[in-house]
C-alpha cells in the first residue's frame, strides 16, 4: 500500500477539527439526566473546556450541582455533594466501563509536564471498589491518571460517587464525548454495550446521552463494517463520512474501496460515486430459485444482515426472493449461544 500523502494527513487533521467544534449542549443535558440534576452541565462548564482549564469549572459545578444517588454509609468519604478529597494514584484503577481504548503517548506526556508545573486541576470521577475497599475505579478522568502516573505524583484530587454501573457508564461514555476524545468505531462501541448490558433501546440511549437516534443508528451501522475498515476509521485515515458510503457493501468489496481512499486520497463525495459504480453490478441474473447470490444481493439486504450480526451476535443470513418472500438463517457454534439472543429480542421461555 503506498503511503499516505500529506493530503492525506491533513485530512485526517480537518476531521478531528470538525469533530471537535460540534455544540455539546444536548451533550450537557444528557449528562444531567444521568446524575439527575437540574441544571445543564454545559451551562456550567462551557463549550471549549480542556483538562488544564477545567479546574476552576469544576468548583463551579461542586458549587451548583447536588447529586442524587445511594450514599455508602460505610464510607464516610462517598457524599451527596461534589466534595473533593485526595487519593494515592495507586489507590486508582482503569475502569471497566471505559469508553476510550487508544491514548495518545505524546499527548500524555505533555499533560504530564502540565502537572508537574500546575498539578491537576480537575478531580478525577471514581467510585468506591466493592471488592476492594482501599481501591477505586475511574468513572471519568482516566487521561489525568495516567499523566499523573508518568509526572509521578503521588496523590491526585478526587470526587467518589456511589455510581451504579448504567450511571457510571454513562458518565464515562458522556465525558468522552464532550471532550471529543472518542473516535467513531469507540463510540459506536460504546453505544453497543450500554444496549446489550443495560437493554437500552436506541430511543432510551438517544435520551441518555443527548444524541439523536439517527445518530445513534448510523453510528452502530459503521460496526458492521469489516475489521480492515473498522481499524482506518479508528486511525482516521478514513472519516465517518468515507465509512457510512460503504456498510451496505461486501466486506471484500469495502475493503477495496478503503484501500482506494487511502491510495488516492478520494474525498467522500468521489467514494459515493466509487460505491454507486459498485452497486450496480447487483442488478444482474438471479439463481433457478429466485434468490440472488452473495454477489448479486441487494445492498440493502446486505446492511440488514450486518445490521442483525452486530445486534445478535451471531451471523445471520437473508435469503430474499422476488416476491418479497424468503427466509433468515442464524448461525450458531454451540445451543449456549441462543439464549442471549432470547435475551436480547426481549423474550423469556416459560
Amino acid at each position: 500500500m503506498k503511503k499516505k500523502s500529506n493530503t492525506s494527513k491533513s485530512k485526517v487533521t480537518q476531521i478531528k477539527q470538525k469533530k471537535s467544534k460540534l455544540g455539546k449542549k444536548k451533550l450537557g443535558m444528557g449528562l444531567s439526566s444521568l446524575l439527575s440534576t437540574d441544571t445543564a452541565l454545559d451551562s456550567i462548564i462551557g463549550k471549549n473546556t480542556d483538562d488544564l482549564d477545567l479546574g476552576n469549572s469544576m468548583q463551579k459545578v461542586a458549587d451548583k450541582i447536588k447529586i442524587v444517588s445511594n450514599q455508602n454509609k460505610n464510607n464516610p468519604t462517598v457524599t451527596n455533594d461534589l466534595q473533593q478529597t485526595k487519593l494515592p494514584v495507586h489507590s486508582l484503577v482503569s475502569g471497566k466501563y471505559q469508553p476510550r481504548k487508544t491514548f495518545d503517548q505524546v499527548e500524555l506526556e505533555e499533560l504530564a509536564e502540565s502537572i508537574k508545573i500546575n498539578g491537576v486541576l480537575q478531580p478525577i470521577l471514581v467510585r468506591p471498589l466493592t471488592n476492594n475497599a482501599k481501591s477505586y475505579e475511574i468513572i471519568a478522568g482516566e487521561r489525568r491518571w495516567r499523566a499523573s502516573q508518568i509526572a509521578k505524583v503521588h496523590s491526585v484530587p478526587v470526587i467518589i460517587r456511589n455510581f451504579d454501573d448504567e450511571t457510571a457508564m454513562g458518565v464515562a461514555m458522556i465525558e468522552n464525548l464532550q471532550r471529543s476524545d472518542l473516535n467513531v468505531i469507540e463510540e459506536a462501541e460504546g453505544y453497543r454495550t450500554m444496549m446489550n448490558n443495560f437493554q437500552f433501546t436506541q430511543e432510551k440511549l438517544s435520551d441518555r446521552i443527548g444524541k439523536s437516534r439517527s445518530h445513534i443508528a448510523n453510528v452502530l451501522r459503521i460496526l458492521s463494517l469489516p475489521k480492515f475498515v473498522k481499524r482506518y476509521v479508528s486511525t482516521g485515515e478514513i472519516s465517518f463520512g468515507h465509512a457510512r458510503t460503504m456498510v451496505t457493501l461486501s466486506d471484500n468489496e469495502a475493503n477495496d474501496v478503503a484501500n482506494e481512499i487511502i491510495d488516492n486520497d478520494l474525498s467522500v463525495r468521489e467514494t459515493e460515486k466509487l460505491v454507486g459504480k459498485i452497486k450496480k453490478r447487483f442488478i444482474s441474473s438471479k439463481d433457478n430459485h429466485g434468490i440472488k447470490s452473495e454477489n448479486e444481493k441487494d445492498p440493502n439486504i446486505l446492511m440488514l444482515e450486518r445490521e442483525l450480526t452486530t445486534l445478535l451476535g451471531l451471523k445471520t443470513e437473508i435469503n430474499h426472493r422476488v416476491n418479497n418472500s424468503g427466509n433468515l438463517t442464524i448461525f450458531y457454534k454451540s445451543i449456549d449461544q441462543i439464549q442471549p439472543v432470547l435475551d436480547k429480542l426481549k423474550w423469556k421461555p416459560k
